[in-house]
């Protein structure tokens, strides 16, 4: 056979290696392992986090909220799971800081019977550290005769700061701040009739809500 001839027959592949056949193998063994591992081991749930600061009262839907992802254990049950928000929303029961984990018990689909909203009028301003959900208590002075006021008593403990309502027409001005408040509705008779009586009200914090 000619040197030509030699020349035209196609080349021989060469057999692979069965080691690097067994190797490549046992790599991908070892990275399915791995990851079967990691997703045997990953618990986590998605639970809604507040991106502000919430406070009693409001009503907020997944729209309000951020999700995260977090490993709970036992404890998954006692925060709001992302598939147990209702679509029209739910009430925020106390005050959430902001970037807390939503607790399953601070949040409700009612606002219950023994809170409600009020809007007052202060004749005091509020303190520039109060902030929704600081918690206030309400005094009134009894109008008396000759403009003069008498001696302040509480007329509602442990009230919650929901907002400060924005004055607009001709009474803007008039009192030095009005603020709607989350208060006990066992209350809510003593200061409709101070309102009403017209008794000078002011709010005076007891204590500051967390996630400043």
């Amino acid at each position: 056979m000619s040197q030509r001839d030699r020349d035209d027959r196609p080349a021989r592949r060469r057999a692979p290696d069965p080691r690097l056949l067994i190797g490549l193998a046992l790599v991908a063994a070892s990275i399915a392992g791995v990851v079967g591992i990691v997703a045997a081991n990953d618990d986590g749930i998605e639970v809604y986090a507040a991106p502000r600061l919430l406070t009693a009262g409001e009503r907020i839907t997944a729209d309000d909220l951020d999700v995260r992802r977090v490993s709970l254990g036992a404890d998954s049950s006692a925060y709001l799971a992302v598939d147990s928000l209702p679509a029209s929303g739910v009430i925020v029961a106390r005050t959430i800081g902001e970037g807390e984990l939503v607790p399953s018990a601070a949040v409700g689909d009612e606002r219950g019977p023994s809170t409600t909203t009020i809007v007052v009028a202060l004749t005091t301003p509020l303190g520039e550290t109060v902030r929704a959900g600081d918690q206030l208590d309400v005094w009134a002075s009894p109008q008396e005769e000759a403009g003069r006021f008498g001696a302040p008593v509480v007329i509602s403990s442990g009230a919650q700061l929901v907002r400060e309502v924005a004055e607009e027409g001709l009474v803007a001005g008039a009192d030095a701040a009005r603020v709607e408040l989350l208060v006990p509705r066992r209350d809510v008779a003593r200061i409709l009739d101070a309102l009403a009586n017209g008794d000078a009200l002011a709010a005076v914090p007891v204590s500051l809500a967390v996630g400043r």
